[in-house]
């Protein structure tokens, strides 16, 4: 059976290679030459890292105003961060890139072209902002499979690899069921909002039957990135009884709120057993959305993980969108599934009128009981020229 499913991927223009066990399968990008549109992963042990930067081995940023030396650094740093959760750079699934400057976009994708080889490149998002520090002008996070047989989230800690030396380097989701936490926000001055909406998430894992252990990767969308500081001070108090987390931080524009938050956990303890694939919850004191949910869990099946996926620019707004939405509703049903199995999306808009004509677009797409978990950040560049908006997405293949 598994012969046949790799032949039929094949035939869709999809790679494949099984090892130990584990089965990715690629499909290379027609808009990007470096990354793959998607890619198929069994549901075995991923690990996520944290936020990676080019730092050196004493710690210190390398090659300032350099972008050649530094993403040669990051690189370096991310394949010794998967090598110490059981993985390697082939075994990366999702690649994560942050950029300074929107010059640096064409030369970045070349390097990341030339790093992988031709069928085995992993979806790829890309944005620009605002990064940790000011040295500082690419970073990433990644999702890779690991060989390691983890029965609970296994946190891997630094060395030297982020800033945050309290944040541990990487975390390994166990196979099995998996939360995804939509980015939730508590208004207020910046400490406030942060340590609101840290609570805030706790609950939402406390009704889930989950702690803070449980948790493989939290992410951030602050402004402004310069008062990072204030936003980890409320992080190491919130947990000063228990492992930081993975944590990525992304610079948007928003202005009220000035930060919001998401979050993935392992769900070892399933409270309710649906039976379903998906289960989409809407926790008590929360409102169910049309086009969002505030809660998805894949409880069992191969996850999709989808490159920064853009429309056609050349038009209008809505024509942008429109093809976008296409592109995707294509693309996952030549890997088995459809807008009915989504469960995560990330939306990075450029501008107001597309966050706007996004929330009129989601509703002739979604189901409305069942719409993925959704962050939606304003950025300075989603990371193509001429686009207004950038959209990742993690589905389910249908079983």
């Amino acid at each position: 059976m598994k012969a046949l499913f790799c032949i039929f991927f094949l035939s869709l223009g999809y790679s494949g290679f099984a090892q130990q066990g584990q089965y990715i399968e690629y499909s290379e990008s027609a808009n990007f030459p470096g990354n793959s549109d998607a890619v198929i992963v069994d549901d075995v042990a991923l690990v996520h890292t944290t936020q990676i930067l080019p730092l050196d081995k004493s710690g210190k940023i390398h090659g300032a105003g350099d972008i050649n030396a530094q993403n040669n650094q990051v690189f370096l740093n991310v394949a010794a961060v998967l090598k110490n959760a059981g993985s390697n750079m082939e075994k990366i699934v999702k690649l994560n890139i942050y950029l300074r400057d929107t010059n640096l976009i064409d030369l970045v994708q070349e390097k990341i072209a030339k790093r992988f080889q031709f069928g085995r490149r992993p979806a790829i998002s890309l944005v620009v902002g605002e990064l940790s520090q000011d040295e500082v002008l690419i970073s990433m996070d990644a999702i890779a499979v690991s060989a390691k047989k983890a029965v609970k989230v296994d946190y891997r800690m630094p060395k030297n690899h982020s800033i945050n030396n309290e944040t541990a380097e990487s975390a390994i989701l166990p196979a099995g069921p998996v939360v995804y936490v939509s980015g939730q926000a508590v208004k207020g001055a910046l400490a406030e909002a942060t340590r609101g909406t840290l609570e805030q998430l706790h609950t939402t894992l406390t009704f889930l039957g989950l702690e803070k252990k449980d948790i493989v990767q939290i992410k951030s969308f602050i402004r402004p990135m310069s008062d990072l500081k204030i936003v980890e001070k409320e992080f190491s108090d919130f947990f000063k009884d228990a492992t930081i987390p993975p944590v990525v931080n992304v610079e948007w524009t928003s202005k009220d709120p000035v930060i919001e938050i998401e979050l993935i956990a392992s769900s070892p303890n399933t409270r309710v057993n649906s039976g379903q694939q998906i289960d989409f919850i809407t926790p008590p004191g929360m409102t169910a959305s049309p086009i969002y949910c505030k809660v998805t869990r894949i409880n069992y099946g191969q996850k999709i993980f989808t490159s920064g996926l853009y429309g056609n620019t050349t038009g209008s707004t809505d024509s942008e969108l429109t093809s976008l939405f296409t592109l995707m509703g294509n693309l996952f049903k030549n890997t088995g599934s459809d807008f009915r199995h989504l469960v995560k999306a990330t939306y990075y808009v450029g501008n107001d009128i597309h966050s706007a004509k996004l929330n009129e677009v989601r509703p002739k797409y979604y189901d409305p009981l069942r719409p993925p978990a959704a962050s939606k950040a304003m950025v300075r560049n989603v990371g193509k020229s001429g686009a207004g908006i950038s959209i990742d997405m993690i589905g389910v293949v249908i079983k």
